[in-house]
Protein backbone atom coordinates (compact mmCIF):
# COMPACT_ATOMS: atom_id res chain seq x y z
CA UNK A 1 0.00 0.00 0.00
CA UNK A 2 1.14 3.40 -0.57
CA UNK A 3 -1.35 5.40 2.39
CA UNK A 4 -2.76 4.34 5.40
CA UNK A 5 -5.01 6.04 7.67
CA UNK A 6 -5.06 5.39 11.66
CA UNK A 7 -7.08 5.76 14.65
CA UNK A 8 -5.44 6.01 17.82
CA UNK A 9 -6.78 6.49 21.62
CA UNK A 10 -4.61 6.30 24.75
CA UNK A 11 -5.78 6.80 27.77
CA UNK A 12 -3.69 6.72 30.83
CA UNK A 13 -5.88 6.65 34.23
CA UNK A 14 -3.52 7.91 37.79
CA UNK A 15 -5.34 6.10 40.59
CA UNK A 16 -5.21 7.66 44.41
CA UNK A 17 -5.27 6.71 47.84
CA UNK A 18 -6.30 9.76 48.95
CA UNK A 19 -7.63 13.13 48.21
CA UNK A 20 -4.43 15.22 45.90
CA UNK A 21 -3.89 18.92 45.14
CA UNK A 22 -1.73 21.77 42.85
CA UNK A 23 -1.31 18.81 40.31
CA UNK A 24 0.81 19.57 37.54
CA UNK A 25 0.67 17.23 34.60
CA UNK A 26 2.88 16.78 31.51
CA UNK A 27 1.58 14.93 28.46
CA UNK A 28 2.89 14.10 25.53
CA UNK A 29 0.32 12.03 23.77
CA UNK A 30 -0.99 13.93 20.69
CA UNK A 31 1.77 13.84 17.50
CA UNK A 32 2.90 17.42 15.90
CA UNK A 33 0.70 18.64 12.95
CA UNK A 34 3.34 17.07 10.52
CA UNK A 35 6.28 13.93 10.63
CA UNK A 36 8.02 13.19 7.57
CA UNK A 37 5.06 11.60 5.80
CA UNK A 38 2.40 11.98 8.75
CA UNK A 39 -0.10 13.80 8.84
CA UNK A 40 -2.08 14.51 12.20
CA UNK A 41 -6.00 15.07 10.63
CA UNK A 42 -8.00 15.59 13.59
CA UNK A 43 -7.23 14.96 17.80
CA UNK A 44 -8.87 15.99 21.44
CA UNK A 45 -7.88 15.27 24.58
CA UNK A 46 -10.32 14.20 27.37
CA UNK A 47 -8.58 14.96 30.99
CA UNK A 48 -11.44 14.10 33.67
CA UNK A 49 -11.39 13.39 37.48
CA UNK A 50 -10.51 17.00 38.14
CA UNK A 51 -12.00 19.31 41.13
CA UNK A 52 -12.09 23.08 41.18
CA UNK A 53 -9.71 25.41 38.71
CA UNK A 54 -7.85 23.77 35.89
CA UNK A 55 -5.84 25.17 33.07
CA UNK A 56 -4.67 23.35 29.81
CA UNK A 57 -1.89 24.95 27.94
CA UNK A 58 -1.09 23.44 24.58
CA UNK A 59 2.96 24.02 23.37
CA UNK A 60 5.66 23.05 21.04
CA UNK A 61 9.07 22.17 22.84
CA UNK A 62 12.28 22.57 21.29
CA UNK A 63 12.27 18.93 19.25
CA UNK A 64 9.13 20.14 17.60
CA UNK A 65 6.60 18.02 20.04
CA UNK A 66 3.29 18.68 20.88
CA UNK A 67 3.11 19.12 24.77
CA UNK A 68 0.35 19.54 26.96
CA UNK A 69 0.55 20.83 30.49
CA UNK A 70 -2.15 20.06 32.54
CA UNK A 71 -2.64 22.31 36.17
CA UNK A 72 -5.77 20.96 38.24
CA UNK A 73 -6.52 22.72 41.79
CA UNK A 74 -7.30 18.85 43.19
CA UNK A 75 -8.52 15.85 42.37
CA UNK A 76 -10.59 13.32 45.11
CA UNK A 77 -9.67 10.03 43.52
CA UNK A 78 -8.53 9.23 40.00
CA UNK A 79 -7.06 11.16 37.04
CA UNK A 80 -8.07 10.39 33.99
CA UNK A 81 -6.52 11.48 30.43
CA UNK A 82 -7.70 10.22 27.36
CA UNK A 83 -6.03 11.32 23.88
CA UNK A 84 -8.12 10.12 20.79
CA UNK A 85 -6.02 11.32 17.11
CA UNK A 86 -6.33 10.39 13.52
CA UNK A 87 -3.33 10.88 11.45
CA UNK A 88 -2.99 9.91 7.68
CA UNK A 89 0.63 8.03 6.47
CA UNK A 90 2.06 8.11 2.61
CA UNK A 91 4.98 6.10 1.52
CA UNK A 92 7.07 9.09 0.87
CA UNK A 93 10.80 8.66 0.15
CA UNK A 94 12.68 11.03 1.27
CA UNK A 95 10.75 12.86 4.28
CA UNK A 96 12.28 15.76 5.50
CA UNK A 97 14.51 15.91 8.31
CA UNK A 98 12.98 17.95 11.48
CA UNK A 99 14.80 18.70 15.23
CA UNK A 100 18.22 16.63 14.29
CA UNK A 101 20.33 19.39 15.81
CA UNK A 102 21.27 17.09 18.84
CA UNK A 103 21.34 14.18 16.98
CA UNK A 104 24.64 13.77 17.94
CA UNK A 105 24.92 14.45 21.60
CA UNK A 106 25.24 11.80 23.87
CA UNK A 107 22.62 11.87 26.90
CA UNK A 108 22.37 9.87 30.34
CA UNK A 109 20.86 7.02 28.66
CA UNK A 110 22.51 7.11 25.35
CA UNK A 111 26.56 7.23 27.05
CA UNK A 112 29.00 5.24 25.36
CA UNK A 113 30.96 2.58 27.05
CA UNK A 114 34.01 0.09 26.34
CA UNK A 115 31.87 -2.21 24.25
CA UNK A 116 29.94 0.10 22.30
CA UNK A 117 32.93 2.01 21.28
CA UNK A 118 34.78 -1.65 20.54
CA UNK A 119 31.63 -2.31 18.10
CA UNK A 120 31.78 1.32 16.63
CA UNK A 121 34.92 1.10 15.68
CA UNK A 122 34.72 -2.74 14.24
CA UNK A 123 31.95 -1.30 11.89
CA UNK A 124 34.33 1.55 11.09
CA UNK A 125 36.73 -1.06 10.09
CA UNK A 126 33.95 -2.75 8.02
CA UNK A 127 32.24 -0.51 5.82
CA UNK A 128 33.10 3.02 5.19
CA UNK A 129 29.93 4.94 3.87
CA UNK A 130 26.77 5.99 6.19
CA UNK A 131 24.40 4.00 5.08
CA UNK A 132 26.60 0.65 5.41
CA UNK A 133 27.53 1.77 8.69
CA UNK A 134 23.94 2.49 10.05
CA UNK A 135 22.73 -0.90 8.40
CA UNK A 136 26.03 -2.86 10.43
CA UNK A 137 25.10 -0.29 13.47
CA UNK A 138 21.02 -1.25 13.35
CA UNK A 139 21.80 -5.37 13.09
CA UNK A 140 23.64 -4.56 16.32
CA UNK A 141 22.21 -3.38 18.52
CA UNK A 142 19.23 -5.84 17.27
CA UNK A 143 21.00 -8.45 18.75
CA UNK A 144 22.79 -7.07 21.41
CA UNK A 145 20.34 -8.21 24.35
CA UNK A 146 17.18 -10.15 24.56
CA UNK A 147 13.72 -8.61 24.62
CA UNK A 148 12.47 -9.54 28.30
CA UNK A 149 9.76 -7.00 30.29
CA UNK A 150 10.88 -5.91 33.86
CA UNK A 151 14.60 -5.90 33.35
CA UNK A 152 15.05 -2.66 32.60
CA UNK A 153 13.10 1.02 33.58
CA UNK A 154 12.76 3.57 31.83
CA UNK A 155 15.98 5.91 33.26
CA UNK A 156 18.10 2.67 32.73
CA UNK A 157 21.22 3.63 30.42
CA UNK A 158 22.21 1.58 27.09
CA UNK A 159 25.33 0.43 28.71
CA UNK A 160 23.37 -1.02 31.73
CA UNK A 161 20.67 -2.63 29.12
CA UNK A 162 24.07 -4.32 27.62
CA UNK A 163 25.11 -5.37 30.98
CA UNK A 164 22.44 -6.88 31.92
CA UNK A 165 21.65 -8.21 28.48
CA UNK A 166 17.88 -8.10 28.42
CA UNK A 167 15.60 -5.21 27.77
CA UNK A 168 12.92 -3.39 26.12
CA UNK A 169 11.78 -1.27 22.97
CA UNK A 170 13.61 1.62 24.74
CA UNK A 171 16.95 -0.03 25.66
CA UNK A 172 17.08 -1.25 22.08
CA UNK A 173 16.38 2.51 20.82
CA UNK A 174 19.47 3.80 23.22
CA UNK A 175 21.75 1.20 22.33
CA UNK A 176 21.67 1.81 18.79
CA UNK A 177 21.71 5.80 19.38
CA UNK A 178 24.70 5.22 21.61
CA UNK A 179 26.32 3.53 18.52
CA UNK A 180 25.50 5.83 16.08
CA UNK A 181 26.68 8.63 18.31
CA UNK A 182 30.03 6.70 18.20
CA UNK A 183 30.03 6.58 14.53
CA UNK A 184 29.34 10.12 14.72
CA UNK A 185 25.59 9.44 12.88
CA UNK A 186 23.38 11.48 13.79
CA UNK A 187 19.90 9.73 15.57
CA UNK A 188 16.34 10.57 17.12
CA UNK A 189 14.93 8.70 19.38
CA UNK A 190 10.84 7.63 18.65
CA UNK A 191 8.17 7.67 20.96
CA UNK A 192 5.00 6.23 19.31
CA UNK A 193 2.50 3.49 18.16
CA UNK A 194 3.14 -0.15 16.52
CA UNK A 195 -0.09 -1.64 15.28
CA UNK A 196 -0.79 -4.73 16.85
CA UNK A 197 1.70 -3.78 19.85
CA UNK A 198 -0.30 -3.36 23.00
CA UNK A 199 2.42 -0.81 25.09
CA UNK A 200 3.41 2.42 23.03
CA UNK A 201 6.67 1.47 21.13
CA UNK A 202 10.10 2.87 19.97
CA UNK A 203 12.43 2.87 17.33
CA UNK A 204 15.47 5.26 16.11
CA UNK A 205 15.64 7.74 12.84
CA UNK A 206 18.73 7.92 11.12
CA UNK A 207 19.56 11.01 8.91
CA UNK A 208 22.48 9.99 6.10
CA UNK A 209 22.64 12.69 4.24
CA UNK A 210 19.40 14.57 3.56
CA UNK A 211 17.63 10.94 3.95
CA UNK A 212 16.23 10.01 7.01
CA UNK A 213 15.90 6.29 7.75
CA UNK A 214 14.02 4.56 10.28
CA UNK A 215 15.43 1.55 11.98
CA UNK A 216 13.13 -0.33 14.55
CA UNK A 217 16.03 -2.42 16.45
CA UNK A 218 13.52 -4.20 18.58
CA UNK A 219 12.26 -6.43 15.68
CA UNK A 220 15.61 -5.74 13.67
CA UNK A 221 13.96 -4.18 10.57
CA UNK A 222 12.88 -0.79 8.90
CA UNK A 223 10.01 0.92 9.84
CA UNK A 224 6.87 0.71 7.67
CA UNK A 225 3.74 2.39 7.50
CA UNK A 226 2.71 0.68 10.49
CA UNK A 227 4.29 2.74 12.76
CA UNK A 228 2.58 6.28 13.96
CA UNK A 229 5.16 8.96 15.36
CA UNK A 230 3.92 10.45 18.40
CA UNK A 231 7.35 12.27 19.31
CA UNK A 232 10.82 12.47 18.50
CA UNK A 233 14.01 13.49 21.21
CA UNK A 234 17.25 12.44 22.23
CA UNK A 235 16.47 9.70 24.30
CA UNK A 236 12.95 8.62 26.16
CA UNK A 237 13.41 11.49 28.53
CA UNK A 238 12.71 14.10 26.04
CA UNK A 239 9.36 12.05 25.23
CA UNK A 240 8.12 10.87 28.26
CA UNK A 241 3.79 10.16 27.55
CA UNK A 242 3.14 10.96 30.99
CA UNK A 243 4.96 12.79 34.05
CA UNK A 244 4.20 15.08 37.00
CA UNK A 245 4.02 16.46 40.81
CA UNK A 246 0.90 16.81 43.46
CA UNK A 247 0.57 17.61 46.59
CA UNK A 248 -0.54 15.23 49.42
CA UNK A 249 0.34 12.38 51.28
CA UNK A 250 -2.02 10.06 49.20
CA UNK A 251 0.05 7.36 46.47
CA UNK A 252 -0.72 6.80 43.34
CA UNK A 253 -0.92 3.87 40.85
CA UNK A 254 -1.07 3.85 37.07
CA UNK A 255 -2.73 2.25 34.27
CA UNK A 256 -3.08 2.75 30.72
CA UNK A 257 -4.61 1.33 27.63
CA UNK A 258 -4.64 1.60 24.04
CA UNK A 259 -6.11 1.07 20.81
CA UNK A 260 -4.59 1.26 17.43
CA UNK A 261 -6.92 0.96 14.28
CA UNK A 262 -6.58 1.33 10.32
CA UNK A 263 -9.34 2.98 8.83
CA UNK A 264 -8.35 2.80 5.36
CA UNK A 265 -5.85 1.55 3.53
CA UNK A 266 -4.93 2.92 -0.55
CA UNK A 267 -2.98 0.75 -2.73
CA UNK A 268 -0.71 2.17 -5.35
CA UNK A 269 -2.28 1.86 -8.70
CA UNK A 270 -0.38 -0.41 -11.39
CA UNK A 271 1.52 1.27 -14.13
Amino acid sequence: MSSARYAVRHHYRYVYTGPISDVKQRLIMIPPDRHADQLLVSFDLDVRGTAGQVAIDWQIDRFGNRVCLVEAERADHALDFEARFTVRREATPNPPARAFEAGLSFTALTASDARIQAAALDIAARAVTGPERAELAHAWAAGSIAYQVGVTGTQTPASMALHLGRGVCQDYAHILLSLLRTLGIPGRYVSGHLLGEGPPHAWVEVLLGTEVVAYDPTHHRRVGLNYITVATGRDFADVTSTSGVFSGTATGKLHWSKQAAVLAEVAEAAA
